[in-house]
C-alpha cells in the first residue's frame, strides 16, 4: 500500500499520477485536437495540487516564499491556458510574455529587498531580469521543437535540485522533486515522438517556479551565484548540439547532453 506520509511518495509520485490522469481528462473531455493541445496544462495542475497539498493554501496578505510561488504559478497556469486556448486573442501578445517575466522577477526580488536604494542592488535587479528574458526568450524559440523546451526545464529542474542539495535548501530540493515528476511523466507520455504539444500553460509556469527557486536559493546563499549561471547553459544546449558531427548529435545525446553543466553547477554548490 502507499504510503502518502513518505516525501518521497507524495512530491514525486503523486504529481506524477496527477499529469497522466489530467492527460487523459483533456484527451477524452476536450476532444482529438484541443484536448490534446489543453493537455499540457495538466503539468502544472499536478504541480499546483501536489505543493497545495504538502504545504497547504497561502496566506493573505502574502508573507512567505511559498505563499509568493502558489500565486505566481496559478496566474501564469491561467495565463497560458487563455493563450492555448485562444492563440489569437489580442492582449496575449509577445510583448506581454516579456512584461510578465519582468513583473514577476520584481516582485521576487523586491519581496526579499523591499527598498532598492543601493546601486548594487539595482544592478543585481537588472542582471537577473536581463537572465530571465534571454533564457524566456530562448525557451519560446525552442518551444515547438520536438521536445527541446520540457527537455530543458526538466535537466533545469535537476540541476537545481542536485544544488539545492548540495547547498542543504529543503524547500528547493522538494518543489524540484515535484516538478522534475511533473515534467518527467509528460515527457513519458511523449515518447518515443511528441503527440502533446509544449503549450504555454506548461512552458511559463515551469520556467516561473525555475526562476522563483533559482532566486530564493541565491537569497539563502549567495555562494550559489556561479552554480546557478552554469545551470543557464542548459537551455543551449541544443545549439552545442549543432556544433557536433552529425554522427555524434543521436537523440540519447540530445537527451543527456543537457545533464553536463549540473554536475560542474554541482561542484561549486
Amino acid at each position: 500500500m502507499l504510503d502518502f506520509n513518505n516525501p518521497v511518495i507524495m512530491l514525486m509520485l503523486l504529481p506524477f499520477l496527477i499529469t497522466i490522469i489530467g492527460h487523459g481528462l483533456f484527451r477524452y473531455f476536450a476532444g482529438v485536437g484541443l484536448g490534446h493541445t489543453l493537455a499540457n496544462s495538466s503539468l502544472t495542475i499536478a504541480f499546483i495540487i501536489t505543493f497545495t497539498i504538502y504545504y497547504g493554501f497561502p496566506s493573505l496578505p502574502i508573507r512567505t516564499s511559498t505563499d509568493q510561488l502558489f500565486i505566481i504559478s496559478l496566474v501564469s497556469l491561467c495565463f497560458g491556458f487563455l493563450q492555448d486556448r485562444y492563440p489569437k486573442i489580442g492582449f496575449l501578445s509577445p510583448a506581454s510574455h516579456l512584461a510578465v517575466m519582468v513583473l514577476v522577477v520584481f516582485w521576487i526580488y523586491t519581496s526579499d529587498i523591499p527598498t532598492l536604494t543601493d546601486k548594487a542592488e539595482l544592478f543585481s535587479l537588472a542582471y537577473t531580469i536581463i537572465i530571465a528574458l534571454i533564457v524566456f526568450l530562448k525557451l519560446e524559440d525552442i518551444q515547438y521543437n520536438a521536445l527541446q523546451a520540457p527537455v530543458a526545464l526538466f535537466w533545469a529542474a535537476v540541476g537545481l535540485y542536485v544544488v539545492s542539495k548540495g547547498a542543504d535548501i529543503p524547500l528547493s530540493e522538494n518543489l524540484m522533486m515535484i516538478l522534475i515528476a511533473s515534467i518527467g511523466s509528460y515527457l513519458i507520455l511523449n515518447f518515443p515522438h511528441p503527440k502533446f504539444p509544449f503549450g504555454a500553460a506548461a512552458l511559463y509556469p515551469c520556467y516561473l517556479i525555475i526562476i522563483s527557486v533559482a532566486m530564493n536559493m541565491y537569497s539563502v546563499d549567495h555562494s550559489l551565484a556561479f552554480s546557478l549561471i552554469i545551470l543557464t547553459s542548459i537551455f543551449y544546449s541544443p545549439n552545442i548540439i549543432h556544433l557536433l558531427p552529425h554522427d555524434y548529435a543521436s537523440p540519447i545525446i540530445k537527451l543527456i547532453l543537457p545533464a553536463a553543466p549540473i554536475g560542474f553547477a554541482w561542484l561549486f554548490s
